[in-house]
C-alpha cells in the first residue's frame, strides 16, 4: 500500500498525545477524554475521506490506461482479432 503524507498526518499524531495526556490526568472517561477523542475521530475521518478519494481517482487512472493501451493495439493492429 502507498504510504501518505499529508499535513492532517501530523494534526492526528498530535490530537492524539493530547488524548492520552488528559486521559492521564482527568481519568478515560473524563468529558475532556471523550471531547479529545471525538476531535481526533473527526481527523483521522478527513484523513481517510481524502486517501479513499485518491485512490478512486487512481483507480480511474488506471482504467482509463488500459482503455488506452487497447485502444493503441487496436489502432496498430487493425486486422487483429483481439476482443476485450
Amino acid at each position: 500500500m502507498r504510504e501518505y503524507n499529508h499535513p492532517l498526518l501530523e494534526q492526528i499524531q498530535k490530537k492524539r498525545e493530547e488524548m492520552i495526556a488528559i486521559a492521564r490526568e482527568t481519568g478515560l472517561s473524563s468529558n475532556e477524554t471523550i471531547l479529545c477523542s471525538q476531535e481526533l475521530d473527526k481527523l483521522i475521518y478527513k484523513y481517510q475521506a481524502l486517501v479513499q478519494k485518491d485512490q478512486q481517482r487512481n483507480l480511474s487512472k488506471g482504467i482509463l490506461f488500459c482503455n488506452l493501451q487497447w485502444l493503441m493495439y487496436k489502432f496498430n493492429n487493425p486486422m487483429s482479432t483481439y476482443e476485450a
